[in-house]
């Protein structure tokens, strides 16, 4: 609910901006236990303040209380804004590189005066952090590494990001050009998992009415005089609108979507047929455009079938289109569920109820629950005694025959030996198998975890199996052709994480897990009802892998094995 939303994020960010102030411990743990019950409460937080009963919710004293109302009053309370206003402002974004926590960066502030990125990357190069207890030449590499990591991110976004601003752009236009076309292009089209710009090419709208339709959406939007408008979204995604005649649409998304590979391969095509592809224009030979008003007629000139933008990255597509033999890839209409679903159980923010409902909603037929396992303390993990009540109430609700099936699962710790946190003689439909520690082992040691997890069998899926965050944190050293060539032998899955901050795996080893037979499913991690939409986001790198809907288990009726 957004009242609790709101509410735990006020409180976990006060826990974060008090132990850098160097706090009492025990209030920043408890304002930070507090978020997590606030934000796994089940009933809007405003009735429950207007009743004055937000003492009776477990963690939550009077003072934790008053912060809360405050909140929910004034949007945040007095005691996060004057935290603001005398903390460095830099030292929230020393928090995001990969191995600072709030005690290291207090003490970063406090013995060398570090406050920005910048600071920290000159004290680095300088050796400066070896006169700190606790930050040795490796630590110093480390921090250096994720500073380079995040100068290489810096202008990148998120795949649903990139999606949010070209759809706004997209509505802008079909409302001053009801009758012309506009559809997304780019790296978003092609479903590339982050992102530099959002494209849309458009057509019939008039010149002198496209720059002020966009500049309602887009800051600092310009036009160049040829049909082109830039400017950036609110979220920080750089847009750019391409105007062209009807009777160019069709080249101009094409050229427009890329990527560059594909387009030279199709302009190698066009000149072996006498054409010439370039700079967004198909001609013939004497000069003259030839007019494509669609893409599938810019194929068909070049004789080739229409090829999914997912996989227009110059890797054999247009070999496969030429033979006749391209995939026909999975669409969101194939899937028929998810697991990797989180409740209210571990750490999720809805009823087991609420979550099956949400995926009723989506028209889903069946839905997997998989909350943590006993080990993930953090996150209320399930002992056996709670996960046979868990699988018990799942029993009963399907023996009431509603719907979606509910599968009975759980998201197990693979521990750092590669064996599960898996509770014994607890009947269970299918198991997550993810790793939540040890993220530093060596290549040879996190490769034999993973296939010793794998190595189970059918009924295993082998969750986000690098670890990654995408423009956060890069996934753990494995030797993934090890483990999906252990996976085939098995017969366990993996699973693309469909969170748009993970999308792990990655479409190329999709591809080549594919190849070798092993199930894909592609699993939200959803932890509240809107989550479980994400499968939108895994479904599109599936298909960038080239899977078809017989590749993905959850496109296929229940049982899998």
């Amino acid at each position: 609910m957004d009242s609790c939303r709101r509410a735990a994020a006020a409180l976990e960010e006060l826990a974060l901006l008090s132990e850098l102030a160097g706090e009492n411990p025990f209030k920043v743990r408890a304002l930070a236990n507090a978020a997590r019950a606030v934000l796994r409460f089940p009933e809007d937080l405003e009735g429950v303040s207007a009743r004055g009963e937000l003492t009776a919710i477990p963690g939550i004293g009077k003072g934790i209380a008053g912060l809360i109302e405050e909140t929910l009053a004034q949007g945040e309370p007095a005691a996060l804004l004057e935290l603001r206003s005398v903390l460095p402002p830099g030292l929230p974004g020393l928090l995001q590189l990969t191995g600072l926590g709030p005690k290291r960066v207090r003490n970063l502030w406090q013995e060398l005066g570090i406050t920005t990125v910048g600071e920290l990357e000159y004290a680095c190069r300088e050796n400066h952090l070896l006169t700190l207890a606790g930050f040795g030449p490796a630590t110093q590499a480390k921090i250096l590494g994720a500073i380079e990591f995040r100068r290489s991110t810096s202008d990148k976004h998120h795949i649903s990001t990139g999606w949010h601003a070209a759809e706004e752009t997209l509505a802008i236009l079909r409302e001053v050009a009801p009758d012309g076309t506009a559809e997304v292009a780019g790296e978003v089209r092609r479903f590339c998992e982050v992102i530099s710009e959002a494209v849309v090419v458009c057509t019939d709208v008039e010149p002198a009415a496209l720059l002020p339709a966009l500049a309602r959406l887009l800051n600092d939007a310009i036009g160049d005089g040829s049909g082109q408008v830039t400017g950036r979204h609110a979220s920080g995604v750089p847009v750019r609108v391409v105007s062209v005649p009807r009777g160019s649409f069709g080249t101009a998304i094409v050229w427009q979507t890329g990527s560059g590979r594909h387009l030279e391969q199709l302009a190698a095509r066009a000149f072996s047929g006498g054409l010439v592809l370039a700079g967004g224009v198909l001609s013939d030979a004497s000069g003259r455009e030839v007019e494509c008003p669609g893409e599938r007629n810019l194929y068909a000139r070049i004789g080739l079938p229409w090829i999914p933008p997912e996989i227009r990255e110059g890797d054999g597509e247009v070999e496969a289109a030429a033979n006749g033999i391209l995939p026909d890839l999975v669409g969101e209409s194939d899937v028929l569920g998810a697991v990797h679903v989180h409740t209210t159980d571990s750490d999720g923010t809805a009823s087991l109820e609420e979550m099956a409902e949400a995926a009723a909603q989506l028209g889903w037929s069946l839905l997997g629950i998989a909350d943590h396992s006993q080990v993930a303390a953090y996150a209320h993990g399930l002992d056996a005694t709670r996960l046979r009540a868990q699988g018990e109430a799942i029993a009963a609700r399907n023996g009431r025959g509603e719907r979606p099936l509910l599968l009975r699962g759980i998201e197990a710790d693979i521990l750092a030996d590669g064996a599960l946190d898996l509770p014994g003689e607890v009947p269970l439909d299918f198991v997550v198998a993810s790793v939540h520690s040890s993220f530093r082992q060596s290549v040879e040691a996190q490769t034999a975890r993973l296939v010793r997890a794998v190595s189970r069998g059918r009924g295993t899926i082998l969750g986000h199996p690098t670890g990654r965050l995408l423009l956060a944190r890069e996934g753990y050293q494995v030797d993934l052709e090890v483990v999906l060539q252990a996976a085939a032998a098995s017969g366990a899955a993996v699973e693309i994480n469909a969170h748009p901050f993970r999308l792990d795996l990655d479409w190329r080893w999709v591809r080549r897990a594919v190849g070798l037979g092993v199930p894909i499913s592609i699993g939200p991690d959803a932890h509240e009802p809107a989550g479980l939409a994400d499968v939108r986001w895994g479904v599109g790198i599936a298909r960038k892998g080239w899977a078809t809907a017989k590749d993905v288990l959850n496109a296929r009726p229940w049982p899998w094995w």
